[in-house]
């Protein structure tokens, strides 16, 4: 029995687009530590200040933050296939690793902005 049938390139491909707000923030904010000019960024950065009760605060800045976790998810069930087999009466859990190139590239890019966004975040917490 499989517990996973979901398919390398459309998980790559979904990964690949759940990172693109995660890249457009981090591109603002490199523009804004490295040459000073806040334009981009300060057309971003609102939406984490606004209050919680608004009706779409998460559409805003909750892509940048969790679709980089969510395409670390999906590309780990492409790239790990999970099992169940029955071998002499027992039933074991077995873990199948596939070398699918573009879903391990957006797992590794997906834990470099998780790691930089929560740098991020400890910093502006601190901060203020």
């Amino acid at each position: 029995m499989k517990l996973n049938q979901l398919k390398p390139l459309a998980t790559s491909i979904t990964g690949l687009f759940l990172l693109v707000p995660a890249a457009y923030f981090l591109l603002a904010l490199s523009i804004r530590i490295l040459f000073g000019s806040t334009a981009i960024y300060y057309d971003i950065a609102p939406s984490f200040l606004q209050a919680a009760s608004e009706i779409f605060s998460f559409q805003k800045s909750g892509w940048i933050l969790y679709g980089p976790l969510l395409a670390i998810f999906l590309n780990l069930l492409s790239v790990f296939k999970l099992k169940i087999e029955k071998k002499s009466g027992k039933t074991e859990l077995v873990i199948y690793h596939h070398r699918y190139w573009l879903n391990t590239a957006v797992i590794l890019q997906s834990l470099l902005f998780v790691i930089i966004l929560t740098a991020y975040l400890i910093v502006e917490h601190y901060r203020y």
